[in-house]
């Protein structure tokens, strides 16, 4: 069980209590002695996260901790989560209470009867997000669609079930700007949707603000495409052509009629708008090469800190 956890101190005992709940029902109605673990990652946590990890650590051998040294972001525990998984199956869950532990049995029954590679959840429908949120998400999805060669379904979440295969074939990326939703696609395998409603969280608030999901949306459209750097490659084209045309009239009308050049206004208009055009052309290309700057230098993912799993 590979357990993200950003300020999560009102949920994580019931949240441990939940899920153990789950593996014994495992255990008892398939029969199968089932050997697990529990891997947190504290990703720098500014509530008492880490001292309520310490307690469930020290009562239980099967829980391990990790305590990033500040916050570095989900992608990165996940990415700590899976690099120190042992098991022959990896769920990777969220601590919040919003995906169903009682998934993980169907998970496990799936994956041992009919060796599905990733079992993973999909939320039905957006009910309980603002109206301006859902409608975001839902344009990021479609506009995914279009631009990414890797296709996301909407409401898709990180909670799965995935093989050890699985796990290795995307700890083998190692770039430095991660979208997990992205790579779980893109490492291809068998897959297998579970569908639920929507869950409101037991306690806490959401640590996803609205800009900290744009900026997520963003690092997705950029990471698994390079469309945005050939439109504006198009536009660029289109525009010089028809500057060029436009250009061509203006002389051509000008030597036959007569007529003066005139519309002062309207050229500062069409100066302005090729300006905008320009500069949102110079920031895609922009992040483009800001993650390759990041991506040459080389930082890691994240940093633990020395106390890192007190049992050690």
């Amino acid at each position: 069980m590979v357990v993200p956890c950003y300020n999560e101190s009102l949920n994580l005992s019931s949240f441990y209590l939940n899920v153990c709940h789950q593996i014994h029902t495992i255990q008892a109605q398939i029969n199968l002695a089932i050997q697990y673990e529990f891997i947190f990652i504290n990703d720098g946590s500014t509530d008492n996260t880490w001292e309520i990890l310490t307690q469930l650590n020290n009562q239980d051998n099967k829980i391990h901790c990790i305590n990033f040294s500040r916050n570095f972001g989900k992608e990165a525990a996940i990415l700590a989560g899976l690099k120190q998984a042992k098991g022959d199956a990896i769920v990777l869950i969220d601590a919040d209470l919003q995906d169903p532990v009682e998934l993980i049995f169907q998970m496990v029954k799936l994956y041992h009867t009919q060796s599905i590679d990733i079992i993973y959840a999909k939320r039905i429908n957006r009910k309980g997000e603002s109206a301006i949120r859902a409608t975001f998400s839902e344009a990021f999805y479609k506009i995914s669609q279009v631009i990414s060669e890797v296709k996301i379904q909407s409401g898709v979440r990180d909670f799965r079930l995935m093989s050890k295969e699985v796990a290795d074939a995307i700890l083998e990326l190692n770039e430095y700007h991660r979208f997990s939703k992205a790579i779980f696609e893109w490492v291809g395998f068998n897959k297998m949707c579970l569908e639920y409603e929507y869950i409101p969280r037991e306690a806490g608030i959401s640590g996803w603000s609205f800009y900290k999901l744009f900026k997520y949306a963003i690092e997705g459209l950029i990471s698994f495409s390079t469309l945005p750097l050939r439109l504006t490659f198009i536009f660029g084209m289109f525009f010089s052509i028809i500057s060029f045309v436009y250009g061509g009239w203006i002389i051509f009308d000008t030597l036959l009629f007569g007529n003066s050049v005139k519309g002062y206004p309207s050229l500062m208009c069409v100066i302005i708008f090729l300006g905008g055009i320009q500069l949102i052309a110079l920031g895609i290309i922009g992040e483009y090469i800001a993650r390759i700057y990041e991506q040459v230098k080389n930082r890691p993912h994240f940093i633990t800190r020395r106390e890192n799993d007190p049992k050690k």
